[in-house]
């Protein structure tokens, strides 16, 4: 017979009080269950006089995927998220409610809560639609492309003694057919290299890379690359998507339905033909897409023709000048660091305080700025950054001034010791994340004069009187209660923000009352 609710919450909490540490005074297990998966996060057993709580894989979950069982067949939940608490006492309490909430990863990290599920943050590149100009039309040339895989395939064939063996080629009836279940036309070279043939067979023989038949370019495409790459908020809710290098030559996306895969690495990733370039790429050229680009594709070559010439150890002629072979993120422990212009995401760790952001300047194409565990006095050089991601302490006596007007900041997450006027907020035309939970603040209430806000992060102290005041932000789409509140209270905020919670589960028992 089928376990209960209750008698899978009894056996669970039981085994938690049986694997307890001596002077524990109460464990904690939160986590999530779905189809696919069931883990813990944030949990632990709660030991006086020892800091933090006690991890591993001794906490008992295993019951989660079957209380997942018993939701879905009572309430439709595919994916739930619960908490259950347990004293030495043997009485402990369950709450278990669907899939809008996440917990963090530490026990302080709190509760992540979707308000709106359908809204997704626009992608720079999904929207643009700039095309190349004249001087950047495509370059590929048909014969020269057909010529040069042969060429490709001859070095493997005579290291085997085998004649090169391909797939019958499609029909110009096929290529139509793709075209026009992409909406864009394919670059000539493409066309011809599978009017000789249809993919390699599976073999990887274009340096590293197998190429695609036909249908399963299409069927990647639609499955894989078509769309941009979304996470979730407590992953992605200060999304920055790099430029390419060069720049402005591909789109500003994880995902686009102009990019059309023809050759695999059987990794995940994958070399596409760009049929929607930006305004300084070519319609046809090539470029990595994948499981290892959702941080923005990279540029491969001008043109599939100019991608098998590169096989063959020949030059790209109408490859745009590159800024350099430079890592476009990097980690660094002092600004003083060498700086290099393509660098477009700086990780500041440990740096002494207060820091100088002036060597910034060496940086133009800056998107993400993050300074961890090193404050700041002065955040004028960031104005005249492109930056969308920056993430703050500022040192007593700084100011968010300098921000004011600043056109690209998406995302914004400010540490402070001393309150901060958030004034210039009013001024940010892209800003849609905020994290103030490291923050004092006198008054939040201006936060409901951002329409553009859809991700909040705020501690339990700041969301109660921002909730008593009436002054929510209208359009949030995201929130997160920072902190260790209770699955209950992190409820509490989802209700307050227009979501109905009132199937949410709760139980209250006793070990000892277990059959």
């Amino acid at each position: 017979m089928d376990l209960t609710v209750e008698q899978v919450a009894r056996q669970i909490a039981a085994e938690a009080v049986v694997r307890a540490p001596e002077g524990w005074t109460e464990c904690v297990l939160r986590g999530h269950a779905s189809r696919g998966s069931t883990g813990l996060s944030g949990s632990g057993y709660v030991v006086p006089g020892r800091p933090g709580a006690f991890f591993g894989a001794s906490l008992p979950y295993q019951g989660f995927a079957v209380l997942r069982d018993r939701f879905q067949e009572s309430h439709g939940w595919e994916a739930i998220v619960l908490e259950l608490t347990c004293r030495p006492s043997g009485t402990f309490d369950l709450v278990v409610f669907r899939d809008a909430l996440e917990p963090g990863s530490g026990p302080a990290d709190g509760w992540t809560l979707t308000v709106d599920p359908d809204f997704h943050p626009s992608e720079p590149g999904a929207a643009d639609t700039a095309e190349p100009s004249e001087p950047h039309r495509a370059v590929g040339d048909a014969a020269e492309a057909v010529e040069r895989l042969r060429a490709v395939l001859r070095g493997p064939a005579e290291r085997s003694g085998a004649e090169p063996g391909l797939p019958a080629p499609v029909t110009e009836e096929q290529l139509a057919a793709a075209e026009r279940r992409l909406g864009r036309p394919l670059p000539a070279d493409l066309r011809a290299l599978y009017l000789e043939a249809d993919g390699a067979g599976g073999s990887e023989v274009l340096a590293g890379y197998a190429w695609l038949s036909l249908d399963d370019a299409l069927a990647v495409h639609d499955d894989y690359i078509s769309a941009p790459t979304w996470f979730g908020w407590q992953l992605d809710w200060n999304q920055v998507v790099f430029d390419a290098d060069p720049p402005n030559t591909v789109r500003r996306c994880s995902g686009h339905p102009g990019w059309l895969p023809i050759a695999t690495g059987y990794d995940g990733n994958f070399l596409a033909v760009d049929l929607a370039p930006a305004v300084n790429g070519r319609h046809g050229q090539v470029i990595q897409v994948g499981r290892d680009f959702d941080d923005g594709p990279r540029y491969v070559a001008s043109s599939v023709t100019a991608w098998l010439g590169r096989t063959l150890g020949l030059p790209d002629p109408y490859a745009p000048q590159p800024d350099g072979d430079q890592p476009r993120e990097r980690v660094v422990f002092d600004l003083d660091e060498r700086l290099t212009p393509g660098v477009q995401a700086i990780h500041l760790n440990d740096a002494p305080s207060p820091v100088d952001l002036t060597p910034l300047a060496a940086t133009p194409h800056l998107r993400r700025l993050h300074l961890n565990r090193s404050a700041t006095t002065d955040l004028s050089p960031v104005a005249a950054l492109p930056v969308e991601d920056l993430a703050v302490d500022l040192a007593p006596g700084a100011d968010l001034t300098p921000l004011t007007g600043h056109p690209h900041l998406a995302a914004l997450a400010i540490g402070a010791e001393t309150p901060i006027d958030l004034t210039p907020l009013r001024t940010l035309p892209a800003l849609r994340s905020l994290d103030l939970s490291r923050c004092p603040t006198p008054d939040l209430t201006l936060l409901a004069d951002l329409p553009g806000l859809r991700y909040l992060a705020l501690s339990t102290t700041q969301w109660t009187p921002l909730i008593a005041a009436g002054r929510l932000p209208a359009r949030l789409a995201a929130a997160r209660t920072a902190g260790a509140p209770p699955l209950a209270a992190a409820l509490d905020l989802l209700a307050a923000l227009g979501v109905d919670t009132s199937t949410a589960y709760r139980l209250s028992g006793t070990v000892g009352d277990a059959s």
